[in-house]
């Protein structure tokens, strides 16, 4: 097995965007009396702030300093939307908190064209997030996991090279716990090549079976087995915006950010959504709800995000929104298309059911219309209108022209029957009882028209009834 390890090292303060960038902000972690920095962004990074750093000489050193507390829950949350935008690329993903996620990638790589292949999507799809990311790869999860994070950016594809690169690597970025990492550097030890020099036993009997498990995981010697993650019924995500947004311009960086997982979750389970619903919570007064409805089920979440964003554009918000969420309501087999066997590359154009939905939320659904059939044998009472929607169009349409004259003429010019007669008799309980043959014919122009003749009466003339298009 192979395996990728994403960590996002400035997660905390990264999850909040690029709203307010120029200024210098840092998030704050609260150990009992104690609070220090936890992530900062490169403005304050600028004036010399570092994680790890008190807040008080924090202050001291830029007294503008914007502050905000870290929200652990919502870390977890913003870690398991990834998780799901991670299974566009493999189906055994792990999350592994705070900050990390691991992939086996071996079964994905042949999709995907290689390893440099692989690596370019995420990328691309990570600062499309505006995520610091950190990468490696190597045939053991622990040891992917710790080169992410000790920013050892290796492609590393075999246990020999594993191990000349593990022995390299410092101590103090093993996942250990303090207590035992203060005893490595109490005793002098400060690689792990210097760990593994010691016999096992005495090293299990000096810091614990932990960490002597630890090196046998990150070498192979120990299995690792993963749990993947599992993907609820339905999609159901949301999120604390960490500044009120106070129109809907404000809400397009979270809301993509739950589109990137919507899409991981759809491809995880093959499916397509048909009805989603926006959530924008607000301090008081009820949560506005936003129904998208969708005449095919689609996972593209171009589309998806453009008809959620033109819906919001649309939006006057009464106050401000504080947090949003996006939940499935009706999730659907996905409609597969054949392709040339021989075309290698197509590109994505838009399908008319994509068109037909920029057109309903821009105009409103009422206003598209499709045609359907009417429980009645007369032609002009046949058709009817209905609102546009999957469920409306018909299987099979019949041997009808969809241009239809609102009131029938007399057929002034020379056609060609080509059919033998239909005879419709209908509507004797009413006052347009018909009794006529329909025929389709043909002009020498090459037009096609549907034409019928009067029964039980003396009138031979062909009427024009409808144009084949």
């Amino acid at each position: 097995m192979l395996w990728l390890a994403l960590h996002f090292p400035q997660l905390p303060i990264d999850r909040q965007g690029h709203a307010g960038a120029d200024e210098p902000r840092a998030v704050v972690l609260h150990e009992g009396s104690r609070r220090r920095i936890l992530a900062c962004n490169a403005t304050a990074a600028a004036s010399g702030i570092r994680p790890g750093q008190a807040l008080k000489n924090a202050y001291d050193m830029v007294p503008a300093l914007i502050t905000s507390d870290h929200d652990e829950q919502q870390q977890l949350a913003h870690l398991e939307q990834l998780t799901l935008w991670a299974l566009h690329y493999s189906s055994l993903v792990s999350p592994e908190p705070p900050d990390t996620i691991v992939l086996e990638i071996e079964a994905s790589l042949t999709l995907f064209g290689g390893i440099e292949a692989l690596l370019e999507h995420i990328h691309d799809d990570i600062r499309q997030q505006q995520l610091g990311l950190s990468t490696a790869i190597a045939p053991t999860p622990a040891a992917a996991m710790l080169f992410a994070r000790a920013g050892i950016h290796r492609q590393i594809l075999d246990r020999q090279t594993l191990a000349e690169t593990l022995v390299s690597v410092p101590v103090s970025w093993l996942p250990l716990n303090d207590f035992t990492l203060k005893g490595l550097r109490q005793s002098g030890l400060q690689t792990v090549a210097q760990l593994t020099a010691l016999p096992a036993a005495a090293l299990t009997r000096r810091f614990g079976s932990t960490c002597t498990d630890l090196l046998y995981k990150l070498d192979g010697r120990l299995p690792d087995p993963r749990t993947a993650y599992q993907p609820a019924e339905t999609f159901l995500s949301a999120l604390d915006l960490p500044l009120e947004a106070p129109d809907s311009q404000a809400l397009a960086f979270p809301l993509n950010r739950l589109m990137n997982a919507l899409g991981g979750y759809l491809k995880s389970r093959d499916l397509g959504v048909r009805h989603l619903q926006l959530q924008l919570h607000h301090h008081r007064g009820p949560t506005t709800c936003l129904d998208l409805k969708f005449l095919d089920a689609t996972a593209n979440t171009r589309h998806l995000f453009q008809i959620a964003s033109e819906r919001l554009g649309n939006l006057v918000l009464e106050s401000p929104v504080i947090r949003l969420g996006l939940e499935s309501t009706e999730l659907a087999s996905l409609q597969r298309e054949g392709h040339d066997l021989f075309l290698k590359s197509q590109a994505a154009g838009s399908t008319i059911e994509q068109l037909l939905d920029r057109l309903s939320v821009r105009l409103g659904r009422e206003a598209l219309y499709t045609p359907t059939t009417g429980d009645d044998h007369r032609p002009e009472k046949a058709w009817l209108t209905a609102l546009l929607d999957k469920q409306a169009a018909p299987g099979h349409w019949p041997a009808r022209p969809l241009w239809l004259l609102r009131d029938p003429v007399p057929l002034d010019q020379s056609v060609t029957i080509l059919t033998l007669p239909e005879r419709i008799e209908n509507g004797w309980w009413d006052d347009t009882d018909v009794r006529r043959d329909y025929f389709i014919a043909t002009t020498r122009d090459g037009a096609y028209y549907w034409v019928y003749r009067q029964r039980r009466t003396a009138d031979e003339r062909l009427w024009l009834h409808g144009l084949f298009s």
